[in-house]
C-alpha cells in the first residue's frame, strides 16, 4: 500500500519545501493538496454536510506554484492535486501548466480533478453552477487533446478552439494520471461520480470510504469499465482517510460530522483497504502549522511504519 499525505494548504502555513521534503525523508510516497481560487465573501448556504466552510479555506494557495516549489527540492516524493477546480480553469492555459509541472518534477504529477460545491464560486469565475460537470468533462477531454496531438483541436458544447500548437507535453505518455476526485459517505450522485471516472478518468480519489464500501464501489466501477472496453487494473484507486482514523493524530476532524471518527489499527485497517481494491491511502491531517509541521509528520510516519 502506497501512503501519502494530503492537507489544506494556507500561504501562511508550513513551507511546501519544508513539508515536501520531510515527507520524502520520512518515507511517505506522495503530498496532496486542493485548491479556491477565490472564496466569495458572501455565500448563501457556507455548509456541506452539515459542516461549515473552513475559514482557512480563502488562504489557499496556487497549487502549481507551491507544487513547483516542492517539486525542486525533492526528487521521489511525488505529487497530487485533490482537486484542482478544472470548471474554473481555462484548458489551453491549464494544458500547459499541467505538462510544465510534470515537466519539473520528471513525471512525478497526479493530477486529480474535480468541480467544486460553491454555487457563488462558480458564477464569479464565469460558468453556471449547474453546468459544472458537464464543463468539467468537456474540459478533461480538451486537455487529453492538448496533451496528445501535435496540432490538436477541439470542439464541444463548453470548449472550443481550432487546431493550436501547445508545447510543452508532458514527460509522462500519454499524459499523467487523471484522477476524478469526488464522493464520500454523504454522496448523493455516487452513481453518477463513477460513470464519469469511468468514462474519462485514469483513477478515483474519493474520500472517509470504510473497507466495505469501497470494495463495493470498486466492484460498480469495474462493471462500468468493462462496459466501455477499459481496463480497470489500469485504474489507480486513492483514498483519503483521515489521520485520526489511523490512529495517528487525536485532533477533532469537524468537516467528518456524522461520520465514524473511531481510531482503529492502522496496519489492520490499511490491510482491509488493500483487500479491497485501494493502491494508496492518502492521510488527511488538518492545517500544518510551521512551529509543529514536521513533528506531526515524523509521529505519524513513526506510527505507520513507514521506515
Amino acid at each position: 500500500m502506497k501512503i501519502g499525505i494530503t492537507t489544506n494548504m494556507t500561504w501562511f502555513g508550513a513551507p511546501i519545501t519544508d513539508t515536501a521534503k520531510a515527507a520524502e525523508d520520512l518515507g511517505y510516497e506522495s503530498l496532496w493538496m486542493g485548491e479556491h481560487i477565490i472564496i466569495p465573501v458572501d455565500v448563501k448556504n457556507p455548509f456541506l454536510y452539515g459542516v461549515q466552510l473552513p475559514p482557512t479555506y480563502k488562504h489557499m494557495p496556487n497549487p502549481f506554484i507551491w507544487l513547483t516549489a516542492a517539486a525542486v527540492v525533492t526528487s521521489r516524493l511525488k505529487f497530487g492535486m485533490d482537486v484542482c477546480l478544472v470548471p474554473q480553469r481555462n484548458p489551453l492555459i491549464l494544458a500547459k501548466e499541467v505538462a510544465c509541472l510534470d515537466r519539473i518534477s520528471n513525471g512525478r504529477l497526479m493530477f486529480g480533478v474535480g468541480a467544486g460545491w460553491i454555487e457563488e464560486e462558480a458564477g464569479i469565475m464565469g460558468y453556471a453552477f449547474e453546468k459544472r460537470w458537464a464543463r468539467t468533462v468537456d474540459c478533461v477531454r480538451a486537455l487529453k487533446t492538448l496533451w496528445t496531438e501535435e496540432t490538436p483541436s477541439y470542439n464541444g458544447e463548453h470548449v472550443s478552439f481550432p487546431p493550436v500548437y501547445c508545447y510543452p507535453k508532458p514527460v509522462q505518455q500519454p499524459h499523467p494520471p487523471v484522477l476524478m476526485g469526488a464522493g464520500n459517505p454523504n454522496t448523493k450522485a455516487i452513481g453518477a461520480v463513477l460513470k464519469r471516472t469511468a468514462d474519462i478518468a485514469d483513477g478515483w480519489v474519493p474520500s472517509f470510504f470504510s473497507p466495505a464500501q469501497m470494495a463495493q464501489h470498486l466492484k460498480t466501477l469495474k462493471a462500468l469499465c468493462v462496459e466501455r472496453g477499459r481496463d480497470f487494473s489500469r485504474m489507480q484507486i486513492s483514498l483519503i482517510v483521515p489521520a485520526v482514523t489511523l490512529g495517528v493524530s487525536n485532533e477533532a476532524v469537524p468537516w467528518m460530522r456524522g461520520m465514524d471518527t473511531s481510531s482503529r489499527d492502522a496496519a489492520d485497517l490499511i490491510a482491509q483497504y488493500e483487500e479491497a481494491g485501494v493502491h494508496r491511502l492518502l492521510v488527511g491531517f488538518s492545517d500544518l502549522m510551521p512551529d509543529t509541521a514536521v513533528k506531526v509528520l515524523e509521529q505519524a510516519a513513526k506510527s505507520l511504519k513507514l521506515h
